[in-house]
């Protein structure tokens, strides 16, 4: 499995603000972009990440909390762009 980068900020963000048009907001994207990328993540990996509460936005399962922990680790991390030029 592949998981981007957009995709692990686009969950870190949902869970940041408890709310997908929130998280869409902040990063100045689509509400759907969001939707989807949260909803492909979860087909990804089997689990729930999210509970959605009609009209009072979602909250994170123990899977979730689990999964944005590591993406936060993750996007926390140097990035390393790799060259194509001789060292």
């Amino acid at each position: 499995m592949n998981v981007s980068l957009r995709a692990l900020r686009y969950v870190v963000a949902a869970a940041d603000c408890g709310n997908v048009t929130e998280a869409a907001r902040q990063l100045n994207v689509s509400q759907p972009s969001i939707s989807a990328a949260i909803a492909q993540t979860e087909a990804d990996l089997g689990l729930q990440l999210f509970v959605r509460h009609h009209a009072r936005g979602i909250s994170l399962t123990s899977a979730g909390q689990r999964y944005v922990n590591e993406a936060r680790h993750l996007l926390a991390q140097p990035v390393r762009v790799l060259s194509l030029e001789p060292v």
